[in-house]
């Protein structure tokens, strides 16, 4: 069974009666937007989004929100934008430069003019995810956690917290050893002189009285609060003390006490996350103890995810390792992103390196995969057949049984000057191809061809030599090359036949494989391998074969 559907098993048995009631399912994953979303975001985007994608087939009402964070205070930034660390991240500006625009009018037509957009950092990144997940067709409904604030829809669980700030400390204490002085609330309030919310620290709280002058009237109660100097090593506070309200934006609650709070709120009824809040003692288990003890709301079905790993190292936005999302995006058709974040259990770590061999492994394991849905293999499995149909962007409807030509050939043909892709694509199939086959083979040598120009290692290039390198090759191996020059010379020339007529040559000898096809791939790559031998030769001219081979026997 495909991890997929043994989850949504078991979500289907704790929400039956909801399921019966015919009431939606939400489910919720977010992302703080402190810089360039790295791909190991879109595991968790993808575990979700697949889950609402199963319920959506099996005719379970479900909804998949997806938080874009803009509250968080700004922590880790580029020099350009250190004035605003501790910030919001809504208040920081996009410092980044926008394509040159064509300016008319009192400059004349023509003239081009550099111009600087004034927008919201963090939807700089936001956006471009959105960009990056687009092409999976996953069912998000996108949304910015300010505007919650805002609305007053925090409010409540903001005066819980406060309220129970004492029990709060305790959980802390109980389930990571991490204790909070007498004086620590759980909150973090906007400074009224500097705006920033990093820096501050609520030192006392009174539910009962109202602070005349504040914009908040749907809820009385104050706290007192410092924005400290040194409170954080990566902010300044400005040393400004007030009293203010926690209320409608004015404040937040720190991520382990936010999180619980996110689950009441938004209704949330599923919510996966990475294996670093899973820990014991970590985020997840403050999280599921503030959630029923305090806000008195059952914690969501949980689905545990390991690391995505790049080459080996775990994947961090703030210390600028991984590839971004964006990235990943323009390398992989969607289809093969979503096989990369499913084709393992979500328990199980996945390593990505893109300039190794990861990319072409892939390819092939969605072209096996497509075999055995369109019932090619001679023994077609029904789990690598239902896995390949979720893999695909428009499922739950089934693919078009589309031919393919696998990454090594398509590799190969790419780096031939000599050779038409299309022409040795109806070579491969053996009939023409329809009108979908030739968009599916353009689409995957666009991303094959991005491969092989920015992150293909040296085993995967392939350059003809004009002329065969000396060989040292010994009477076996002349003898035997001298066969095949004379069986080349007599048989048709197609792949398919010129195979066959070295593969009789290698019988009718005894000849060591590698001993025969090692300097056939010397006399033309000046390497020891490459595609397979019958369809490679099939792509020269007969006489160019036959002149390298008799330069090899001489």
């Amino acid at each position: 069974m495909v991890w997929a559907d043994r989850i949504v098993g078991e979500i289907k048995e704790r929400f039956a009666k909801k399921i019966a009631k015919g009431q939606p399912l939400v489910i919720r994953d977010e992302k703080t937007l402190s810089g360039r979303v790295h791909v190991g975001s879109l595991r968790g985007i993808v575990i979700h989004g697949l889950i609402a994608q199963v319920l959506n087939e099996q005719g379970i009402p479900n909804i998949f929100r997806f938080e874009l964070n803009d509250f968080d205070p700004m922590d880790e930034a580029p020099e350009k934008y250190l004035q605003h660390m501790g910030e919001p991240l809504w208040r920081v500006p996009d410092y980044s430069p926008l394509t040159l625009t064509l300016s008319r009018g009192e400059r004349g037509a023509g003239v081009h003019e550099p111009q600087l957009r004034e927008q919201n950092y963090p939807m700089l990144w936001g956006k471009e995810l959105q960009e990056a997940v687009a092409p999976l067709h996953l069912p998000i409904e996108w949304y910015t956690l300010r505007p919650h604030y805002e609305r007053g829809e925090f409010n409540e669980v903001i005066r819980d917290a406060l309220d129970h700030a004492v029990e709060i400390r305790a959980i802390y204490r109980e389930v990571s050893g991490s204790v909070k002085p007498d004086d620590w609330y759980p909150l973090q309030v906007v400074c009224e002189k500097c705006g920033k919310i990093g820096t501050t620290q609520v030192t006392h709280w009174d539910s009962t009285a109202v602070c005349h002058g504040e914009r908040s009237r749907t809820m009385t109660g104050i706290v007192t609060y410092t924005c400290k100097p040194d409170l954080v090593k990566w902010a300044k506070g400005c040393g400004h003390s007030g009293n203010m309200s926690p209320f409608d934006g004015n404040a937040k609650l720190p991520w382990k006490v936010e999180w619980p709070a996110k689950w009441k709120v938004f209704g949330i009824d599923i919510e996966g996350c990475g294996k670093d809040h899973s820990a014991a003692g970590g985020s997840r288990d403050i999280g599921r103890r503030i959630v029923t003890e305090i806000f008195h709301y059952p914690e969501p079905f949980n689905i545990p995810y390991e690391f995505f790993n790049l080459a080996g190292k775990k994947m961090s936005a703030s210390k600028g390792v991984g590839a971004s999302a964006k990235e990943v995006s323009d390398l992989l058709p969607p289809e093969l992103i979503r096989l990369l974040m499913i084709r393992k259990l979500p328990n199980h770590p996945i390593d990505f390196n893109p300039d190794g061999d990861t990319i072409p492994l892939l390819f092939d394991e969605y072209d096996r995969l497509a075999d055995h849905a369109f019932k090619r293999h001679p023994k077609p499995d029904h789990d690598f057949t239902r896995t390949f149909h979720i893999a695909n962007p428009d499922f739950p409807k089934k693919p078009e049984d589309l031919w393919q030509m696998r990454f090594s050939v398509l590799s190969f043909v790419l780096q031939m000057p000599h050779l038409r892709l299309e022409d040795e694509a109806v070579k491969l199939k053996g009939s023409a191809l329809t009108d979908a086959e030739k968009s599916a083979l353009r689409t995957r040598a666009r991303y094959v061809e991005k491969w092989l120009q920015e992150h293909a290692p040296e085993e995967y290039r392939f350059r003809i030599v004009e002329q065969p390198p000396p060989l040292a090759l010994d009477d076996t191996q002349r003898s035997a090359i001298a066969k095949v020059l004379s069986a080349l010379e007599r048989c048709p020339w197609d792949g398919a036949s010129i195979h066959e007529a070295i593969h009789a040559v290698k019988a009718e000898t005894g000849i060591e494989p590698k001993k025969l096809f090692q300097p056939l791939y010397q006399a033309f790559l000046g390497r020891d391998n490459g595609p397979q031998m019958g369809w490679f030769l099939s792509t020269f001219e007969r006489e160019k074969v036959l002149q390298h081979l008799a330069t090899l026997c001489a």
